[in-house]
């Protein structure tokens, strides 16, 4: 699932750090994206400029704190709520106050996973459907605590990504 948010993130203009607790994974998934790319200049649907474009987009990084640049961290980790509290306690004091974090969960509630952190106002669900690329709707996601602000930006970076914003709760 991250593979396919990191590509049509940088296949909109984004700068996309690569993370993974196991560096190779993240090395694989830029290799797996670009060849994707790859395949499709060689059938004519995108022209090879804009493959080595997106390509150079795509940064993989091997901590966390290489991270703290970023304005927006997408989580496509395993769905187990104590390891997503975690990861986010950690990144809360990582990324800029202003960064939005969200979770790419479906069975999990984002308020629970968001229940700890200091801000959570700038929390949200981000829920993708499989195959990302191809699937055009992203579920956009409140907690109880979650500003409206928050969804706003979540709904337009949607937009700017090709796909379709759809609010749920």
């Amino acid at each position: 699932m991250g593979r396919g948010i990191a590509q049509i993130a940088a296949q909109a203009g984004s700068k996309v750090c690569l993370f993974d607790t196991n560096p190779e994974a993240a090395a694989a998934a830029q290799k797996q994206i670009e060849q994707q790319w790859q395949k499709l200049a060689e059938k004519g649907k995108i022209d090879a400029a804009k493959a080595a474009e997106w390509s150079a987009l795509l940064q993989p990084v091997t901590t966390l704190n290489d991270l703290s640049s970023c304005d927006l961290v997408i989580e496509a980790i395993v769905e187990r709520l104590d390891v997503k509290r975690e990861l986010f306690a950690q990144l809360e004091t990582i990324v800029d106050s202003k960064a939005v974090l969200v979770t790419n969960t479906s069975s999990l509630s984002v308020t629970a996973i968001a229940a700890n952190l200091k801000s959570a106002h700038r929390f949200a669900g981000y829920h993708f459907f499989n195959p990302v690329p191809l699937m055009k709707v992203v579920e956009v996601i409140a907690g109880l605590k979650t500003d409206a602000a928050t969804c706003e930006r979540l709904t337009q970076y949607t937009r700017e990504m090709g796909h379709t914003p759809v609010t749920a709760q």
